[in-house]
């Protein structure tokens, strides 16, 4: 089982785009749960203990060293919920599934 989760920005013009199929890709696989989190809504720790995993995890593995952080965010997490990958920015549908499935391959 993976878990990923996408963490976004309403006025992100990337995200909007992104929006148009990475939720079917994702949900193509049996073994994924997907799940979305507003930046915001991470940052301020909305979401309990799963926002504070994924802000750990963009903390991480995805801020810029200016501090920024590119959008969309997908997070990548294992059933214990440790770390197993993300990507960064826009992907075309055969990117996040091409990704999707390394991890899968991979296992925990």
């Amino acid at each position: 089982m993976l878990y990923v989760t996408k963490v976004f920005d309403e006025d992100c013009d990337i995200c909007k785009h992104m929006s148009k199929h990475d939720r079917a890709t994702f949900e193509s696989f049996p073994e994924i749960t997907y799940s979305e989190m507003k930046l915001d809504d991470v940052i301020n720790n909305v979401n309990g203990v799963s926002g504070a995993k994924i802000y750990k995890c963009l903390e991480k593995y995805a801020v810029n060293s200016d501090y920024t952080i590119d959008l969309p965010v997908y997070v990548y997490l294992d059933k214990q919920g440790d770390y197993q990958g993300h990507h960064v920015g826009p992907a075309t549908i055969v990117e996040l599934r091409d990704m999707t499935k390394q991890i899968l391959a991979e296992g925990p």
